[in-house]
Protein backbone atom coordinates (compact mmCIF):
# COMPACT_ATOMS: atom_id res chain seq x y z
CA UNK A 1 0.00 0.00 0.00
CA UNK A 2 1.30 3.37 -0.78
CA UNK A 3 1.07 6.37 1.69
CA UNK A 4 1.00 9.10 -0.69
CA UNK A 5 2.46 12.01 1.50
CA UNK A 6 4.92 9.73 3.59
CA UNK A 7 6.31 8.59 -0.27
CA UNK A 8 6.65 12.07 -1.33
CA UNK A 9 8.11 13.08 1.79
CA UNK A 10 10.49 10.38 2.09
CA UNK A 11 11.03 11.31 -1.70
CA UNK A 12 11.94 14.62 -1.05
CA UNK A 13 14.19 14.10 2.31
CA UNK A 14 16.58 11.52 0.00
CA UNK A 15 17.38 14.26 -2.23
CA UNK A 16 15.07 13.83 -5.32
CA UNK A 17 14.29 16.88 -6.62
CA UNK A 18 10.39 18.25 -5.77
CA UNK A 19 9.15 18.00 -9.28
CA UNK A 20 10.04 14.40 -9.87
CA UNK A 21 8.23 13.71 -5.99
CA UNK A 22 5.10 15.73 -7.45
CA UNK A 23 5.24 13.67 -10.80
CA UNK A 24 5.49 10.12 -9.26
CA UNK A 25 2.71 11.27 -6.76
CA UNK A 26 0.69 12.70 -9.80
CA UNK A 27 1.56 8.84 -11.44
CA UNK A 28 0.20 6.83 -8.29
CA UNK A 29 -3.18 9.16 -8.36
CA UNK A 30 -3.71 8.68 -11.30
CA UNK A 31 -3.17 4.84 -10.96
CA UNK A 32 -5.59 4.78 -7.91
CA UNK A 33 -8.29 7.04 -10.32
CA UNK A 34 -8.40 4.64 -12.96
CA UNK A 35 -8.21 1.90 -10.73
CA UNK A 36 -11.33 2.82 -9.19
CA UNK A 37 -13.24 3.95 -12.25
CA UNK A 38 -12.70 0.48 -13.59
CA UNK A 39 -13.69 -1.22 -10.94
CA UNK A 40 -17.03 0.91 -10.29
CA UNK A 41 -17.65 0.52 -13.94
CA UNK A 42 -17.71 -3.52 -13.73
CA UNK A 43 -19.85 -3.46 -10.74
CA UNK A 44 -22.27 -1.37 -12.46
CA UNK A 45 -22.24 -3.37 -15.46
CA UNK A 46 -22.70 -6.56 -13.60
CA UNK A 47 -25.32 -5.33 -11.75
CA UNK A 48 -27.21 -4.07 -14.27
CA UNK A 49 -28.07 -7.42 -15.40
CA UNK A 50 -29.09 -9.00 -12.24
CA UNK A 51 -31.36 -5.59 -11.14
CA UNK A 52 -33.06 -4.75 -14.43
CA UNK A 53 -34.72 -7.05 -17.19
CA UNK A 54 -34.27 -7.10 -21.26
CA UNK A 55 -37.01 -3.95 -20.95
CA UNK A 56 -34.80 -2.03 -19.07
CA UNK A 57 -37.50 -2.67 -15.97
CA UNK A 58 -36.18 -2.83 -12.37
CA UNK A 59 -36.57 -5.90 -10.47
CA UNK A 60 -37.44 -5.80 -7.04
CA UNK A 61 -36.05 -8.38 -4.46
CA UNK A 62 -38.40 -11.42 -3.10
CA UNK A 63 -39.90 -11.17 -0.25
CA UNK A 64 -38.33 -12.70 2.15
CA UNK A 65 -39.48 -12.05 5.39
CA UNK A 66 -39.50 -14.79 7.83
CA UNK A 67 -43.31 -15.91 8.54
CA UNK A 68 -44.00 -15.96 12.37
Amino acid sequence: IVFLPGMMTGQILSGTSPLVAIKYQIAIMLGILGSVAFTVLIFVHRAYKVFFNKDAQLLLPEDTTVNE
